[in-house]
């Protein structure tokens, strides 16, 4: 993505499960256009590791638990005094389905992927109101677009995610607050996540058999989704609040 098309500079963005992943892909890709990130994960070193590439910062961070969350924000206003940018990327993917789970299935799913995305909502929209201005990007699934038998749970979370976001960009501007929040709806993208989805698929075979079965051409790579979640948090998506995209060719196949 070109940084003369899109310029981040003096903007702070965070990431959650941005030490690998869809997550890593979107902090490298708003570090080349100027953003100040700052990469949150449970997995601390990776973080780090992450965070050194682009001169950002890490923190440790279980998105399901609300005191961190708050220790996190209360520790990017001491540290940075703002937030332009959060981008809910950290999510879990849990075989199951309807009728033949373990509740502990479904609330695991939906603490990460829908709590997780509310909390750091919560996080962010007083920062952000308070300063006038933001962007959040949420990330859904095109799992939560079609029925499947085994990740029931999965794609009703990602089915949440976007109705939140729905509501929480409705209720943001008609309150005056320009703050835009989106979600986008990736497909089968070349992550290990994907590597664990495809695997739930045991009957189909391999996860090469399976993204074979499910693409038309090709998967998707995570720098695909990052340079679409770079477009939505920059003032060139203006314009855009309460959508959601999808980004996967197979979506209609």
């Amino acid at each position: 993505m070109s940084g003369a098309w899109i310029d981040l500079s003096g903007q702070v963005a965070a990431v959650t499960g941005g030490a690998a992943g869809i997550g890593r892909a979107t902090v490298l890709a708003l570090a080349q256009v100027g953003a100040r990130v700052i990469v949150l994960d449970r997995d601390f070193a990776g973080a780090q590791a992450v965070a050194g590439q682009v001169g950002g910062s890490a923190r440790a961070l279980d998105v399901g638990d609300e005191a961190q969350w708050r220790e996190v924000g209360e520790w990017i206003e001491a540290e940075f005094g703002r937030l332009d940018i959060l981008v809910n990327s950290a999510g879990v993917a849990l075989k199951d389905s309807v009728g033949d789970s373990s509740l502990d299935t479904y609330r695991t799913t939906f603490s990460v992927n829908v709590e997780g995305s509310l909390l750091g909502m919560g996080m962010a929209l007083p920062l952000m109101q308070r300063q006038g201005k933001g962007a959040i990007v949420n990330l859904s699934s095109s799992a939560s677009l079609r029925g499947n038998t085994l990740m029931a749970s999965y794609g009703a979370s990602k089915a949440a995610i976007a109705h939140f976001t729905r509501s929480a960009a409705i209720q943001n501007l008609r309150a005056g607050h320009d703050i835009r929040i989106n979600a986008v709806h990736p497909g089968i993208i070349e992550t290990t996540m994907a590597d664990d989805l495809c695997r739930i698929y045991d009957k189909i075979g391999s996860p090469d058999a399976v993204r074979a079965a499910v693409s038309v051409g090709r998967t998707g790579r995570p720098e695909e989704v990052a340079d679409l979640i770079v477009f939505l948090a920059s003032d060139r998506a203006s314009y855009i609040a309460g959508t959601s995209i999808v980004i996967d060719r197979a979506a209609n196949a």
